[in-house]
């Protein structure tokens, strides 16, 4: 018990309240006002979450304060039992509690195919009536009685003075509070699909931000990161491997006579190999600081961190062989009957004065050499120095 209690008070304090606890609502008894605050914790939690119009967490929600609107009867039952016994007053609260569920659960189910703010306004604003009601007038009726007993007496004398404490003013003044509530129920559930829908439209226009900033930064037809983007990943990889002085590098690859390719082959053929080709680029730059990019055509980016030249080596013969395994046919290649790639690249530590433009250069420098000394093959240099 005292864990639901604990649970309970946990409940967000910052959402809007339909229902707030007012000390009016007090009976007296120390269990029973506890209760009675969870379960206007959980009419808000309600409410709020069905603003929301998710079915699931509706359903949750109504469950959850069905099942300790049940346990909360069963305790409240047992004291009022105690003092009254079989009395009429305990038989008509009985029958008010079971009365409880099912009638939620007929203003839930009817109709089925309204709106779920339909179903929002009927149930929230039957759940406040009633349990308004049911505290302020019923228990409050059966604490009166329970505290005359207590100081002595008999239970027809205690339920004389209850209806004499509960009548007149106090009955104008519960219909003043339930018509209230009424009124406080209706806009705050408005302000709450109002922020609701403001929530909604402000995660869809960053959404939307999202979408078009990846649209900006990413080659359309091989979903790689597009050379735009280059910059701004270089920037950041510069200043990181200038702190942990490990080498970065740059490596610029040319798919090999890729012009003969299309104008023998068609350009959809070539537009799948282009894919193609980035894809077993994705596959390779699995670390964090492995980045691909489409530069332009057929020519292709990756820039990489290493510790060892030997390592930045090794990872540019992988990327060399990994698109002559393809095994994708080029019967008009001069080097091989399949696709293949040349990789010149650009492999140091970089300094503060250390730009893109640096490395561009070199890696061109490189692929050129690459190129003109038989193609599909990798030349890298250890140095900015032209």
């Amino acid at each position: 018990m005292t864990d639901q209690i604990n649970n309970q008070k946990s409940f967000d304090t910052g959402h809007f309240e339909v229902f707030p606890w007012n000390e009016n609502f007090e009976t007296g008894h120390e269990l029973i006002d506890e209760q009675h605050r969870i379960l206007i914790q959980l009419l808000n939690k309600l409410a709020t979450t069905l603003v929301d119009e998710e079915y699931s967490a509706v359903n949750n929600a109504f469950d959850e304060l069905a099942d300790y609107a049940n346990m909360h009867f069963d305790e409240e039952e047992a004291i009022w039992l105690k003092y009254l016994g079989d009395d009429s007053w305990f038989s008509s609260h009985q029958l008010s509690h079971a009365s409880f569920l099912p009638r939620v659960i007929e203003i839930k189910e009817q109709n089925p195919g309204r709106p779920l703010a339909d179903v929002v306004e009927q149930i929230v604003k039957f759940l406040i009536r009633w349990l308004a009601f049911h505290i302020i007038d019923n228990d409050k009726r059966m604490a009166i009685v329970i505290e005359a007993m207590e100081a002595g007496s008999s239970i027809e004398e205690a339920k004389i003075l209850a209806d004499r404490k509960m009548s007149g003013s106090m009955r104008i003044l519960i219909e003043t509070v339930l018509t209230m509530y009424d009124g406080l129920s209706s806009r705050t559930l408005e302000l709450l699909r109002e922020r609701n829908a403001r929530i909604k439209a402000e995660e869809q226009l960053k959404e939307a931000n999202r979408k078009l900033e990846a649209l900006t930064f990413t080659d359309q037809l091989t979903d790689l990161h597009n050379r735009r983007y280059l910059k701004s990943v270089f920037e950041n990889e510069a200043r990181r491997t200038q702190r942990d002085r490990a080498l970065l590098t740059y490596y610029l690859i040319d798919i090999d006579y890729f012009k003969d390719f299309n104008d023998n082959y068609g350009h959809l053929a070539g537009d799948t190999t282009l894919k193609r080709v980035a894809d077993r680029f994705k596959e390779l730059c699995r670390r964090p600081s492995d980045f691909a990019f489409r530069i332009g055509g057929e020519e292709f980016g990756i820039l990489a961190t290493s510790q060892t030249m030997q390592e930045a080596e090794t990872f540019g013969e992988a990327i060399r062989k990994s698109i002559e395994d393809m095994q994708v046919l080029h019967g008009h290649s001069e080097v091989s009957d399949y696709v293949t790639v040349s990789v010149g690249g650009v492999c140091k530590v970089p300094t503060a004065d250390t730009i893109l433009d640096d490395y561009v250069e070199i890696a061109d420098r490189r692929l050129y050499q690459a190129k003109s000394s038989g193609r599909n093959r990798v030349i890298l240099s250890d140095s900015l120095a032209v």
